[in-house]
């Protein structure tokens, strides 16, 4: 959705529901246009809705956008098209329906024109869903911050950028240490707020141009450009302290400590970014059987320094 009134990002759960509702209201104005179309067709007496001047508030998907839609999108460029559109289309339609009413005949050109609305007006809502679509897709609903379908493009793009530079970049992979016993001893609820306070604080203290993104599960992938991995091993390390000191509140008057184990590994212009993931993920689990809470750099015929 375009910016221009510089409105906050629409968040994971306004996308969930713009994607239902929308859904929801499409397929209302199907079962209208599949009515108004046998009307058109079989030349029946229009119903009095479609010849009102407020059409366009009586409908399904009227009801919706005017009365129940999400407060998020009434002030996006987008969505304010969309009401255009349906308005058009409705005037259009009730040109149609006064001519059948009349017991007239319905011109080619009106009723191209009839169709070119319908046209313009699911343009707009396609383009509603698909961004919310996206949003869906590239944001992990739980943490709020980047999915791994949104990072690999963004690791490829480094890649590209290493081999015309020649600059250094890591990758890093984040487990939380017994993440498990967190879920088993304090229950699930607790587990997703320790997943959102941690994506929060790795998010707080790295740099505007670094990279997070939750990887699965307890794990999460860290793109660091512009590091090598001594450096890597520091900036990781401090988040590690860091992290280890920090209480989470898990609510009921309780705050817990975690531990994560972090592996690094650098990422090659010569190989798929794959490898590097992988690389960094061997680490990772070389840190887990050194006794966790500790950072490891993979170096290669199964060493990790």
């Amino acid at each position: 959705m375009p910016n221009d009134l510089e409105l906050p990002p629409i968040t994971v759960t306004a996308a969930e529901t713009v994607v239902h509702d929308l859904e929801r209201a499409l397929e209302a104005h199907r079962t209208w246009l599949r009515r108004f179309m046998a009307t058109l067709v079989c030349r029946t007496r229009p119903r009095p809705a479609d010849l009102s001047e407020r059409s366009h508030l009586k409908d399904e998907f009227g009801h919706w956008y005017y009365q129940d839609s999400n407060d998020y999108l009434r002030p996006h460029p987008d969505f304010v098209a969309v009401g255009r559109h349906h308005q058009e289309m409705h005037a259009a339609s009730r040109r149609l329906a006064a001519i059948v009413a009349d017991g007239g005949r319905i011109t080619p050109a009106r009723f191209r024109a009839f169709q070119r609305s319908i046209q313009r007006f699911r343009d707009r809502v396609g383009a509603l869903i698909d961004e919310a679509q996206k949003l869906l897709r590239y944001t992990d609903p739980l943490t709020g911050i980047s999915t791994r379908f949104a990072m690999l493009p963004k690791l490829e793009q480094e890649r590209e950028r290493m081999a015309r530079s020649s600059e250094p970049c890591c990758v890093g992979m984040v487990d939380l240490d017994h993440f498990k016993a967190v879920n088993d001893t304090h229950g699930h609820n607790a587990g997703d707020v320790v997943l959102r306070e941690v994506a929060r604080y790795l998010l707080k203290n790295v740099r505007q141009y670094d990279q997070i993104c939750r990887y699965g599960g307890e794990e999460f992938l860290m793109l660091l450009p512009g590091t090598d991995p001594s450096r890597a091993k520091y900036v990781l390390d401090r988040l590690r302290r860091g992290l280890k000191r920090r209480r989470i509140d898990i609510g009921n008057g309780k705050a817990i400590s975690v531990s994560a184990s972090f592996g690094i590994a650098a990422l090659d212009p010569e190989q798929s970014v794959t490898v590097a993931i992988d690389h960094a993920d061997q680490a990772m689990y070389a840190a887990k059987k050194a006794g966790r809470n500790r950072v490891r750099i993979w170096a290669g015929d199964d060493r990790q320094a």
